[in-house]
C-alpha cells in the first residue's frame, strides 16, 4: 500500500478557506473598483523572473528574501518575485511601445523568506498602482488620493498617509554631517524608529560602517551585549581594548587571537563612522513638528544649501497643495521627516500610511521611483506608485468588524431544495430562473428529509431557503423561507426573485 502523507504546509504558507476568501475578495474589489476609476489598467506578470531581474534592486537586507527557484536540467537562474514593482519596470522597459504615461494595477501574490509569526506570511498579496512616464507630482497626489479613497471606502476613519521625501532624508543627513558614504547606513537606521525608538535609532546609527566588524563578532558567538559594549572601542579603532573586552567575556583564546587579526585587517581606523554629536543633531532635525507648511517652511530654511533637498521640499509643497484642491483633509496626510521606507530604489516622494487604532503598523507603502527602470533600458522613465497591504486591512476589518452585514459566510443567497425524485426537475427550473434574476442559487443534490436540507442552508449561512413541493408545483407557487428573520411565504412562482429581493433590500 502506498504510504500516506501527512496533510500539512510549508511554514510561513497557509490556506485560504472559503469563507476567509469571501472576506478577501470584497476587499479586493474594493482596490479594484478604486483603481480603475482613476484610470490604472490591469497587468499580469510571471511568479517567476530571472534572477538578475530581481536581484540589485532592493538592497542588502530584502535581497536575503528573495526565494531562489529551479528545476532539474534549468539552465537559467530564476527567482520568485518579492514584490510588483520591479516586474513592472521590466515589462516598462521591455515594452517601451507602451503609451505613457503608463497607469498600471497588479493584484498578485508575492514571496518573501521571512521569519514567519502571527501576520506574517512568506506567501502573500500585493495591490499595486502605479504611474510610469510622468515626473508630475500630480501623479504623486493622486497615489495618495488613491490610497485615501480606498480606506474610507473599506470604513477606515483612523489612519495617516505619511509624507516624506527621499531628497530631504539625504539632505538631513548631509546638513547633520553624515558622510555621503554612510547615507544607506543612514536610511536603514531611521527606518526602524517607530520599532525601537529613538534609543535604538542612535544605536543603531553608531554601528553605521562597523557592518563588517560586527559581523566577525557574531560569526565568533560574541553575545549581543558584549557586541554593544564594543561599539566606542571599534569606532575608536581601538584592538587593546577590544581584547580586554573579549577576554573579560571567556572567548576562548584562540577564538580571540582570530577575531583581532581580522579586525586588524579590517584598518578599523580608516572606517569612516557617523560622530556622536552629528547623530545628536540628526536626531534633533528629525523630531520637528507643527503643521505641513510650517515642516516645510523650517526645512527650506534649514536645507537652504543643498540644492537637491530644496528640490524635494519645493515636490512635497506642490504635493500637499494638490491634496488639499482634491479636498482630502490636511490631518489624513502629515509631512514626517523621520519616515524613510527602507527600500534602496526610492528617489523622491515617498508615503506610508500607519492605522492608529488598533495600532498594526504600516498597511501601505510606496514613492517615486526615477531610476529603477533605467536599470534594463538605455534610458529611464520617471515612476510613482504604491502598494496596498491586503493581509493587515484584512485582520483589522475582522477585529473591528467592519464587513458589510452583506459579505456573508458564503456567496450563495438561496438554497433550492429537493422535496423528492421526482420533483427534481422543478428543483432545477426555479435554480435556473432564480440566477436568471441575478441571484446566486446552489441547488441542494441529495433526496435528505427538508430539515436536513435546510440545516445544511443555517450551517452555510444561505439567508433563503426556496420549497416546491407538489401543491406548490401544481398551483405554480413557490415557499421562501427567510432563514435570518425565520418567516415563510408562498408567492407566485413568477414573483419568487422579487420577493427575495425585496428581503434583500435595506429598506425593509
Amino acid at each position: 500500500m502506498t504510504k500516506k502523507v501527512d496533510p500539512r504546509l510549508p511554514r510561513g504558507m497557509r490556506d485560504i478557506l472559503p469563507q476567509q476568501m469571501i472576506l478577501r475578495q470584497y476587499v479586493v474589489d474594493v482596490i479594484r473598483d478604486v483603481f480603475e476609476k482613476f484610470g490604472f489598467e490591469p497587468l499580469q506578470t510571471p511568479a517567476v523572473e530571472l534572477e538578475e531581474t530581481l536581484k540589485g534592486k532592493y538592497g542588502s537586507d530584502a535581497e536575503r528574501l528573495i526565494y531562489d527557484v529551479g528545476h532539474s536540467g534549468g539552465k537559467e537562474n530564476l527567482a520568485l518575485r518579492y514584490d510588483l514593482s520591479v516586474p513592472l519596470c521590466r515589462v516598462a522597459a521591455q515594452y517601451p511601445e507602451l503609451t505613457k504615461p503608463l497607469k498600471r494595477y497588479q493584484i498578485a501574490p508575492v514571496w518573501r523568506a521571512e521569519r514567519p509569526q502571527k501576520g506574517r506570511y512568506r506567501e502573500f498579496y500585493q495591490c499595486d498602482a502605479d504611474t510610469v512616464g510622468s515626473d508630475s507630482m500630480l501623479a504623486d497626489a493622486e497615489i495618495v488620493n488613491v490610497i485615501y479613497e480606498i480606506l474610507t471606502r473599506l470604513g477606515f476613519e483612523k489612519f495617516v498617509i505619511n509624507i516624506n521625501n527621499r531628497k530631504i532624508i539625504a539632505g538631513i543627513g548631509q546638513l547633520a554631517g553624515v558622510p555621503d558614504e554612510l547615507l544607506g547606513g543612514l536610511y536603514r537606521s531611521i527606518d526602524k524608529l517607530d520599532k525601537i525608538g529613538l534609543e535604538g535609532v542612535k544605536a543603531e546609527l553608531r554601528k553605521t560602517g562597523l557592518e563588517d566588524a560586527i559581523s566577525a563578532l557574531r560569526k565568533a558567538q560574541a553575545t549581543k551585549k558584549v557586541i554593544t559594549d564594543l561599539i566606542q572601542a571599534l569606532r575608536e579603532a581601538d584592538l587593546t581594548a577590544i581584547e580586554t573586552r573579549l577576554r573579560q567575556a571567556d572567548l576562548e583564546n584562540e577564538a580571540i587571537a582570530m577575531l583581532v587579526s581580522q579586525l586588524a585587517a579590517l584598518e578599523l581606523e580608516s572606517i569612516a563612522t557617523i560622530p556622536d554629536a552629528v547623530i545628536k543633531r540628526l536626531l534633533e532635525f528629525l523630531q520637528i513638528g507643527g503643521s505641513n507648511d510650517e515642516i516645510l517652511a523650517q526645512l527650506r530654511k534649514w536645507l537652504a544649501n543643498y540644492p537637491e533637498a530644496l528640490a524635494g521640499v519645493t515636490e512635497l509643497e506642490e504635493m500637499t497643495r494638490y491634496l488639499k484642491a482634491l479636498g482630502i483633509p490636511e490631518e489624513y496626510y502629515p509631512v514626517v521627516p523621520s519616515m524613510v521606507r527602507g527600500l534602496a530604489y526610492y528617489t523622491g516622494p515617498i508615503y506610508e500610511t500607519i492605522v492608529e487604532e488598533p495600532n498594526i503598523g504600516s498597511i501601505t507603502g510606496g514613492g517615486r521611483y526615477d531610476e529603477l527602470i533605467g536599470m534594463f533600458a538605455k534610458h529611464s522613465y520617471p515612476a510613482t506608485g504604491t502598494t496596498i497591504g491586503i493581509e493587515r486591512i484584512i485582520d483589522v476589518m475582522k477585529e473591528l468588524e467592519m464587513f458589510p452585514p452583506a459579505v456573508g459566510k458564503t456567496v450563495a443567497q438561496i438554497l433550492v431544495t429537493q422535496f423528492n425524485p421526482d420533483l427534481v426537475t422543478e428543483s432545477l427550473k426555479m435554480a435556473r430562473e432564480l440566477r436568471q434574476a441575478g441571484l446566486n442559487v446552489e441547488l441542494y443534490f441529495e433526496n435528505d428529509p427538508l430539515g436536513k436540507q435546510i440545516r445544511y442552508a443555517l450551517k452555510k449561512g444561505i439567508p433563503y431557503v426556496v420549497i416546491l413541493g407538489p401543491d406548490e408545483v401544481i398551483a405554480g407557487q413557490a415557499a421562501i423561507r427567510n432563514l435570518q428573520l425565520k418567516q415563510q411565504e408562498t408567492v407566485p412562482r413568477g414573483q419568487a426573485a422579487a420577493r427575495i429581493k425585496v428581503w434583500q433590500s435595506p429598506t425593509k
